[in-house]
């Protein structure tokens, strides 16, 4: 069983002392009485102000729309993607994929290991789209639908090149390598000159630059349906 406390922390994403302050102040029930013990081990339904709380879930998944110049890392001496989320369980989380300083988009932090190789693994064929702002005759990004291999002999190939106008691309590709979409533009002669992940899966970015939210089970169930599960 988990404090009570603890309980309203994890379920409500605020600090353990905003929840204990809740407890003390008595807006909070548990089986239908008020209980004023943070620490009180929780069995069955609790209440704050006559709403039910969920049981809070010990796995996280966030969606951020990460700007540029923010790394994709958990510590360093830049900024970093968890710089920009306000969650009380902060430190458990770390990047499922990562996007380049420069790189804008969506990007999902989790404390779920498991999860973040689903996502990641190049053989699970994940499907991971970018809208890419280029230098160069965008017909070339055509040539990547055949296959390429970068310099250093790795074969690679975009499952669907969608061109918008001269300047801007869409790639879809299912793996995650290092620099992957700006070395793939360089090998057919264009240079990256924006780049933004907009989809992960079945799963579309929807929070403003900056901005982040949790996952619902649904929103994971989209991200794995392009997942090869025979993989």
């Amino acid at each position: 069983m988990t404090r009570l406390d603890k309980y309203l922390s994890k379920s409500l994403g605020i600090s353990r002392k905003d929840s204990k302050r809740l407890v003390l102040s008595g807006r909070v029930r548990v089986n239908g009485k008020i209980v004023r013990d943070p620490s009180k081990k929780v069995e069955g339904s609790v209440q704050l102000d006559g709403k039910v709380i969920e049981k809070p879930r010990d796995k996280i998944y966030i969606m951020l729309n990460k700007p540029s110049g923010f790394v994709s890392s958990t510590r360093g001496d830049q900024p970093t993607v968890l710089d920009l989320v306000d969650h009380p369980r902060n430190k458990e989380l770390f990047p499922a994929g990562r996007l380049d300083k420069d790189a804008k988009g969506l990007i999902i932090l989790t404390n779920d290991g498991n999860f973040a190789h689903l996502v990641t693994s190049p053989k699970k064929h994940v499907e991971k789209e970018y809208e890419v702002v280029i230098d160069g005759r965008s017909e070339n990004a055509m040539k990547l639908l055949n296959g390429i291999k970068l310099r250093d002999g790795y074969l690679t190939k975009a499952t669907r090149v969608e061109i918008l106008d001269g300047k801007t691309v869409r790639i879809v590709v299912t793996e995650g390598k290092y620099h992957q979409i700006k070395r793939m533009m360089a090998a057919v002669g264009l240079k990256v000159k924006e780049l933004k992940r907009i989809r992960i899966g079945g799963l579309t970015l929807d929070v403003e630059e900056g901005k982040w939210r949790e996952l619902t089970k649904e929103d994971l169930k989209k991200i794995l349906s392009g997942h090869d599960r025979s993989a």
